[in-house]
């Protein structure tokens, strides 16, 4: 009987020990493992608890034994029922299961001390309720054939632990052990085979899983040993037209899919990732597809064990819609929308590219003539056009060697690579102009076009773009003061000149703010008698390290940069301020001339304004007079016309500068509300030449039949003083009478013609 229990015990640490090996193939498996250690635990357990018990046990002996046995067995029930509830994914609260066994094992071990039977008998009760909730848990109502096996097993288990003590009070019957041997035996193997069929189970299901996956992927997915297909997903034969994997696996894909420039490369590739297991290779660039379309696919290449031997595993991305989506955007970053040329981001590479090397080239920066015109008056759809077909005839007729873009509105650059001379370049830009002769004809309309040019040379006049195309638009503005289709070369002077001019008006506003703009006031003189009858107000630029700046290139910066009111009002203010301290000092107001831009009659409150700057200063309106130049009031008479009408009849005197300068100086004589005319200085220095003085006498004629003042100005020699004031003139003016004088000298030249 005892060998029988034995060999119970025996079989089922058994059983326990291939669980375990089991459990260490794949460790994945938590139940297993359980399990095997249940089965192991059970066995010690009937070992030490029934069949090495001896007929009488009494003393430490037989208490260390019946503890090591309950303790054996409530662990193996345990462990049996925690890997029930790990089969099932159930959660196991282990503290309170493990508190409840522990309290059944001391009362199984206080039993034993009573009355083996008792102990015995709760022991089976015990194992029999465990074996029955893990029946439970596993389920007897399961599709699993594996599972039911299990959970009937477990209940007959349960069963043959609770017979036990029924049979014999210590489980000794050998009936109970008969069927306990063969209901554990039955129980072991269906364990080990529901653990192995589930784990088949899930390899099958993650396999199926992963193929789906794969089957379904957006991402291309191929395996390749030397140039053989051994796996495509439906992705990958879709990149490359194949409509089954049959297909491309017959076909020689390296020559058919790859271009014959790359196959090297690719070749190399594939030896690399078969050298490594851990290769990763990232690659891209041009495939071509089974039924010969152009793709551009991205890939990772690696290693992948296929069929037992190593094999490379490509992940591909067809990317072509994306990289054409990227030439369209280089195209659209660096190609003119209207005209399908070259922009200006493509020229300036073009110059970088060409200025790194030391081979000479020319530049030519082209801008079409009143374009703005032809938008305003014909559309700018028709602008459009013209633009097209300039640029179309400009392409189809320059040398294969000139480069065309387009930089912006009118503006048009041409390279010409290996233009080593200017000679060479003035050839190819006169050949350009010359293709302007015949019309465009454009929406209905015959236009004539003409370009005005500037050329740079490279090295010579800059080494590098920016300063080129400088170079080339500074010598392109100079062309456009030249009539019809001109052309002119950059000089060193262009760049000085702007650079002036930049200067000068990005520094104009801190100089009007800081006080740096001063007048000076040139005297003048009352003909015949020579005394001193007023002042002309000239505006001086001087910088705090005492050079100044010509009024010929401030004036003209302020007025391209809007700051011509600015300055004027300054002027103004300055000039009645000064007129005031004259006033207080020497108790006299001589008349102050002061020069207005035409921009400033745009302003509609002028006039007012004059009128109160006098107002608060205490002065009569006579104590200025307002000139203006003849050419300003023709291109502005609407604006000047009628604030020149409000001063006069408010008492401000009113000048017309530059007489003898204009084209229609008798209208404006007859329109303009003038109380002086002053003849420019062109119509004094031939003096006293005859025809000069006929000249002065006619127009001194008119000027006195007119009631006006006429002041001559420029006088430089005595001889021109006396022959001005034998002609007619009442005021003269110029170096060799008085002049510009700072505020001080002027007022003491007051104070003398006072005294």
């Amino acid at each position: 009987m005892d060998s029988l229990i034995l060999i119970s015990s025996c079989m089922q640490v058994a059983m326990g020990t291939a669980l375990l090996l089991l459990w260490l193939i794949d460790k994945r498996y938590l139940y297993v493992r359980l399990w095997g250690w249940s089965a192991v635990l059970l066995g010690v357990g009937l070992a030490l608890g029934i069949a090495l018990v001896p007929e009488h046990m009494d003393g430490a002996r037989g208490d260390a034994q019946a503890f090591g046995a309950s303790l054996a067995v409530m662990a193996s029930l345990y462990l049996l029922m925690a890997g029930a509830r790990a089969y099932r994914d159930l959660p196991w609260p282990h503290r309170r299961w493990a508190a409840a066994l522990g309290l059944a094992m001391v009362l199984i071990v206080g039993l034993s001390r009573v009355q083996l039977s008792y102990a015995v008998l709760a022991a089976a009760i015990i194992l029999a309720a465990g074996n029955w909730l893990s029946a439970a848990w596993i389920g007897l109502g399961t599709r699993s054939r594996g599972e039911r096996l299990v959970g009937l097993s477990l209940l007959a288990s349960g069963g043959v632990h609770a017979i036990g003590p029924v049979l014999d009070p210590l489980s000794r019957a050998p009936l109970t052990h008969a069927l306990g041997l063969t209901v554990q035996t039955i129980l072991s193997l269906g364990l080990i085979l529901l653990s192995v069929a589930r784990a088949h189970r899930e390899v099958r299901e993650q396999a199926d899983r992963f193929s789906r996956l794969a089957e379904h992927s957006l991402q291309g997915l191929a395996v390749l040993r030397g140039g053989r297909l051994l796996y495509a997903n439906r992705a990958a034969l879709a990149i490359f037209g194949y409509a089954e994997l049959g297909q491309a696996q017959r076909a020689d894909l390296h020559r058919e899919l790859v271009p014959p420039d790359l196959q090297p490369a690719a070749e190399q590739r594939h030896a690399q990732v078969m050298a490594r297991a851990d290769a990763r290779v990232e690659w891209e660039g041009p495939r071509l597809s089974h039924d010969g379309r152009s793709l551009y696919v991205r890939g990772l290449s690696s290693q992948i064990e296929w069929d037992g031997a190593p094999a490379e595993l490509q992940a591909l991305i067809d990317d072509t819609a994306r990289q054409h989506a990227i030439q369209a955007l280089r195209r659209q970053a660096l190609h003119d929308e209207l005209t399908g040329l070259p922009n200006r981001n493509f020229a300036v590479e073009q110059l970088q590219r060409l200025t790194a090397r030391s081979d000479p080239f020319a530049l030519i920066s082209a801008d079409v003539d009143r374009f703005q015109l032809i938008n305003e008056t014909l559309g700018h759809e028709l602008g459009d056009e013209l633009l097209r077909a300039l640029g179309e005839r400009l392409c189809r007729e320059l040398p294969a060697q000139a480069m065309l873009a387009r930089l912006g509105e009118d503006q048009f650059i041409v390279l010409l690579e290996g233009m080593a001379d200017a000679a060479g370049a003035q050839r190819e830009v006169e050949r350009m102009l010359a293709l302007l002769e015949q019309p465009f004809s454009v929406g209905g309309q015959v236009l004539f076009v003409h370009l005005s040019a500037g050329v740079a040379l490279y090295p010579q006049d800059g080494r590098d773009a920016p300063s080129l195309l400088r170079a080339a638009d500074s010598a392109m503005h100079r062309a456009k003061a030249l009539p019809g289709n001109s052309y002119v070369f950059f000089d060193k002077g262009m760049n000085r000149a702007a650079r002036a001019r930049l200067q000068a008006e990005q520094a104009l506003a801190q100089a009007i703010q800081a006080g740096e703009i001063l007048l000076e006031y040139q005297p003048k003189f009352r003909a015949g008698t020579r005394r001193l009858c007023g002042f002309e107000a000239l505006a001086r630029w001087q910088r705090p390290d005492g050079t100044r700046v010509s009024p010929a290139e401030f004036v003209p910066a302020a007025e391209r940069t809007g700051q011509i009111k600015g300055l004027g009002e300054l002027i103004l203010q300055t000039a009645i301020a000064q007129l005031r301290d004259w006033h207080a000092r020497y108790a006299a107001v001589p008349t102050v001339a002061v020069n207005v831009s035409p921009l400033q009659f745009e302003d509609a409150d002028f006039a007012q304004q004059v009128l109160r700057m006098l107002d608060q200063a205490g002065l009569p309106h006579a104590a200025i007079e307002i000139e203006i130049t003849e050419t300003a009031a023709i291109g502005h008479l609407g604006h000047v016309l009628p604030q020149l009408e409000r001063l006069k009849r408010a008492g401000v005197l009113c000048s017309l500068d530059d007489f003898g300068t204009g084209q229609s100086s008798l209208t404006m004589l007859r329109k303009l509300p003038i109380s002086t005319m002053k003849l420019d200085r062109s119509m004094v220095e031939p003096l006293p030449r005859a025809d000069a003085a006929a000249v002065l006498r006619a127009t001194c004629a008119l000027g006195h039949s007119l009631g006006l003042e006429i002041v001559a100005e420029g006088v430089e020699t005595e001889d021109q003083a006396q022959a001005l004031e034998a002609l007619g003139c009442t005021q003269l003016q110029g170096f060799h009478l008085g002049r510009p004088l700072s505020a001080a000298a002027a007022g003491e030249l007051l104070a003398q013609a006072r005294s």
